[in-house]
């Protein structure tokens, strides 16, 4: 399934193969360049892939790159005119994408071919894994054209490598190659070039049976802890944990556990 622009040309394709949803950024002429449809349609298209039965997603681009950031067309239109009124759409729709990403109740895995940039960096940041080629970069490139962090480059970089860290990441504007991301923890493994979407489809088949309610609690506990006092933290950790049991996933992955067996969580 595919998703078309307003000019009528595909910009996000769509598929589901055993509980494993991908989500294709399809602009591969323009390095996969973000546009206001291409981000609402991944806002609304991750959700719908989680309804018709994806476990885990799968997110990449088509082609040489992952994603070179916003469209060079809306970037033209802003300088010739008004930038609110051409760039705030873009923004709150990457945003909400971004939300909806962070909310999904199955993991998400980015497959990371060539450079990710800017606003792209922020949609490789926002899965929980990533798998990047050799050929990957990641690329802050904000300060090189006078602006700032959007797409949660600057939210997701702080709690990935430290303040200190992050902030000179984005300061000197520098390209990680695979081997520092790797080392820094913001890579799960490193493939060939033309091997991360398969590498990353293998990757989330091994996450399908992920209990969808621990995995939203989580993710919240972890964004939480790096501003959390120690008290705050575990109190916070123990709402968190006793409203899961009551539920059908958490009898059930104890059961399955003493069974001997794979549970079958339900999001319940």
């Amino acid at each position: 399934m595919t998703v078309e622009g307003k000019d009528g040309v595909a910009e996000l394709h769509m598929s589901l193969a055993d509980e494993v949803g991908t989500l294709t950024l399809d602009r591969p002429d323009h390095l996969n360049a973000l546009t206001v449809p291409m981000v609402r349609a991944l806002r609304r298209e991750a959700p719908a892939l989680v309804a018709a039965g994806a476990r885990a997603i799968v997110l990449t681009g088509r082609g040489a790159a992952f994603c070179a950031g916003a469209d060079l067309a809306l970037v033209d239109r802003a300088l010739a005119g008004d930038p609110h009124a051409a760039l705030t759409p873009l923004v709150e729709g990457l945003h909400a994408a971004v939300k909806v990403l962070r909310a999904l109740p199955v993991p998400v895995v980015a497959a990371v071919e060539g450079p990710a940039v800017g606003a792209g960096l922020g949609l490789a940041l926002a899965a929980d894994l990533r798998v990047l080629a050799k050929d990957a970069r990641l690329i802050p490139g904000y300060m090189g054209i006078g602006a700032s962090p959007d797409g949660g480059v600057s939210y997701f970089l702080s709690r990935m490598l430290g303040a200190a860290r992050a902030g000179a990441l984005l300061l000197r504007n520098r390209p990680l190659d695979v081997e520092e991301a790797l080392a820094a923890g913001l890579a799960e493994s490193v493939t060939e070039p033309g091997a991360a979407l398969d590498a990353a489809q293998q990757l989330a088949a091994t996450l399908t049976g992920t209990p969808p309610l621990a995995l939203v609690r989580m993710r919240e506990l972890v964004d939480r802890a790096t501003v959390n006092g120690l008290t705050d933290q575990l109190d916070l950790e123990q709402r968190r944990v006793t409203e899961l049991w009551d539920t059908h996933d958490f009898t059930e992955g104890v059961r399955a556990f003493r069974e001997r067996r794979r549970p079958a969580f339900r999001g319940d």
